[in-house]
C-alpha cells in the first residue's frame, strides 16, 4: 500500500504467526481482578483464559497481549500510538497487506467503548496456509487498538469468544 505508514501491515503478520515467537522481557501488560491492563495508558480487557479455559496467554514480540487457543487459533491486542491515525476502515485494511489472496467475506462499523469502530472477516493465505480471521480496530486519541482472531480451521468455533473479549475493551486515559 503506497504511502502507508510504517508497520501496518506488520500488525497482523505479529499475531498470524510471523513473529510468534516467545520473549523473554518486561511485559507492558499486567493483570489484575480479571483484566489485563496496558501500563502506560491504563487501556484494559477481560483475560481471554478466564472468559475461555481452552486458550492460554503467550508472550510474543509485537502484540501487546497474546494468546494461543484450540486448533491453533490466535488471538491479540495491538496497539499503537503513532499520534496520527487513518479512520479505523483504513487501519483494519491496512492488517491485511502482509498476506496473500486476501478475501475480505464481511465488514461494517461497529462500537467499541463508544467509539465508532471497524469490523472485518475475511479468508488469506499467510505465509503458504489458508487461515480465517477476524478484526476489530478502534482508532481514538492518537491510537489504533487491533483486535484479532486468526486460524487455519473454523473461524466460527472460536468468534463467541472472541466478540465477548474485544467487547470488553476500556480504553483507559488515552482514549
Amino acid at each position: 500500500m503506497r504511502g502507508s505508514p510504517k508497520g501496518w501491515g506488520e500488525r497482523l503478520a505479529l499475531c498470524a504467526g510471523i513473529g510468534w515467537l516467545a520473549v523473554a522481557c518486561a511485559v507492558p501488560v499486567s493483570l489484575a481482578d480479571g483484566r489485563w491492563r496496558e501500563r502506560t495508558g491504563g487501556a484494559s480487557i477481560a483475560d481471554l483464559a478466564a472468559l475461555d479455559a481452552s486458550w492460554r496467554r503467550a508472550e510474543l514480540a509485537g502484540p501487546l497481549l497474546s494468546f494461543v487457543g484450540p486448533d491453533d487459533a490466535r488471538a491479540c491486542w495491538i496497539r499503537s500510538c503513532r499520534g496520527a491515525a487513518a479512520p479505523a476502515r483504513a487501519e483494519a485494511h491496512a492488517l491485511l497487506i502482509s498476506l496473500d489472496e486476501v478475501k475480505v467475506e464481511q465488514e461494517g462499523g461497529v462500537v467499541l467503548a463508544g467509539v465508532e469502530s471497524w469490523a472485518l472477516r475475511a479468508r488469506a493465505v499467510e505465509r503458504g496456509r489458508a487461515v480465517q480471521l477476524a478484526a476489530v480496530t478502534r482508532v481514538a486519541a492518537g491510537c489504533t487498538d487491533d483486535f484479532l482472531l486468526v486460524t487455519p480451521h473454523d473461524l466460527a468455533a472460536h468468534e463467541p469468544v472472541f466478540e465477548r473479549w474485544w467487547a470488553s475493551f476500556e480504553p483507559g486515559s488515552r482514549g
